[in-house]
């Protein structure tokens, strides 16, 4: 399956490893942005929609000290369970890294097995993600409680492209997580919308 069909249907999410590329810009709000990929031809691929996302790791934090991310993730009424390790490239300006993913009919009870098997939950957060498609990339559009972010994914030439496209350069590439952002940005606990 083409990595750029894996975000949007994950009832047919591959279980292969393949590397996911991929740079966030910081922006101050979305609608422009939106309003941009639009007249530049973007596709919309999937809805805005706020999207669940729950870091699991082991009580001692064995995974992060390996570099590896195992997340479960709910967008609308999809689910989907994603290990990500680190990538043998880098050195680069693109955040690289190996992923395996498949879909989970059933968040609730996912979530249950994984703390039933003794992993933990160790991050929460939450974003508003709408999907795009642009010249062989997905293009997101996330709403977080840290700030308003463009994700590009695609091979790095595509990416590079789809930036310059929307005014970015290289330099304007952020390859930090989510998670690392909101440390950065003073946050501790869990990165979710105020009730």
């Amino acid at each position: 399956m083409p990595w750029k069909d894996c975000w949007i249907s994950f009832a047919t999410v591959s279980t292969e490893k393949r590397p996911e590329i991929e740079v966030k810009l910081r922006v101050d709000s979305l609608p422009p942005w939106r309003k941009k990929l639009i007249a530049l031809g973007a596709e919309i691929a999937a809805p805005r929609q706020l999207e669940h996302n729950r870091v699991f790791d082991t009580p001692g934090g064995t995974l992060a000290g390996r570099g590896v991310l195992l997340r479960l993730r709910r967008y609308g009424a999809l689910s989907v369970l994603t290990v990500k390790t680190q990538s043998q490239e880098s050195g680069t300006v693109y955040k690289i890294r190996d992923e395996t993913e498949t879909a989970v009919p059933d968040f609730a009870v996912m979530e249950k097995i994984l703390l039933g098997i003794g992993f933990r939950a160790c991050f929460r957060y939450e974003k508003f993600r709408e999907g795009f498609r642009l010249d062989e990339t997905q293009v997101l559009l996330d709403e977080t409680p840290i700030g308003c972010f463009i994700e590009i994914e695609g091979a790095p030439p595509a990416i590079d492209r789809v930036a310059g496209r929307l005014g970015f350069s290289r330099a304007d590439y952020v390859r930090d997580s989510y998670h690392r952002l909101f440390l950065l940005s003073g946050g501790s606990g869990d990165m979710v919308f105020a009730p």
